[in-house]
């Protein structure tokens, strides 16, 4: 047998001890290279570690969280009701009512809806308006744009702002004021509404077209009858 036949042989079975020699040395280097490389990833992972955990200590534990007055709570179709001092119901819908953290006793409303009684055993009387506002402790309603008010005796006023306190059953505006009724028609350039809705004052000014046998209703203020 020929010495070229002879080392296939030997190499074939995995005798060729040269080969061996050189495939355990490329496997004890790949080894220390993979022993290395993990030695290198632990302390990366360590310093990560450290790091993390300094930041935090030296941002410290506290959080602060600001409140932002502009958030808001949205409430759709609320509503309110309560007592007038006298003891009579009066009932406060809307559409929509927004609620700030900047004002937390007040509500923002949108086509505010107030129902209420001049009397005991009186039809109910309505003032609405396109928007509004509520003060759920002192319970005054401020309305404005497009006010409509409507009392059970016949009387209708239209104006720009209105200021109900519900409680005292008393009314009050600083805008110009229209008003139809039985003691006959006026424009106002602000008014007042007392004695349970039945006395109108008009301030600054007034023009009207009385009915005299209903003219004690009326009480111009610096304004001409």
């Amino acid at each position: 047998m020929s010495s070229t036949t002879t080392h296939k042989a030997s190499e074939a079975l995995g005798l060729w001890e040269p080969k061996r020699t050189l495939t355990l040395e490329a496997a004890r280097r790949h080894s220390h290279r993979i022993l290395l490389l993990r030695r290198i990833l632990y302390g990366f992972a360590a310093l990560l570690l450290f790091l993390l955990i300094w930041q935090f200590v030296s941002q410290g534990t506290k959080i602060d969280i600001e409140d932002n007055p502009e958030e808001s709570v949205k409430m759709i179709n609320p509503r309110y009701t309560g007592r007038t001092d006298d003891g009579l119901p009066f009932y406060l819908t809307s559409s929509e009512a927004i609620r700030t953290l900047a004002k937390q006793n007040e509500v923002e409303l949108i086509n505010p809806v107030l129902e209420f009684f001049r009397e005991a055993g009186a039809e109910k009387s309505v003032i609405i308006a396109d928007k509004g506002s509520y003060d759920d402790v002192t319970k005054v309603l401020n309305l404005y744009t497009a006010v409509d008010l409507k009392t059970d005796d016949g009387n209708h006023c239209v104006t720009t702002h209105a200021r109900f306190f519900t409680k005292a059953k008393t009314i009050e505006g600083d805008e110009p004021i229209h008003c139809v009724g039985d003691f006959g028609e006026v424009n106002g350039n602000a008014y007042e509404i007392l004695e349970d809705y039945r006395v109108f004052v008009f301030k600054n000014g007034m023009d009207a077209v009385l009915d005299q046998d209903s003219a004690d209703k009326i009480d111009p203020v610096d304004g001409e009858q």
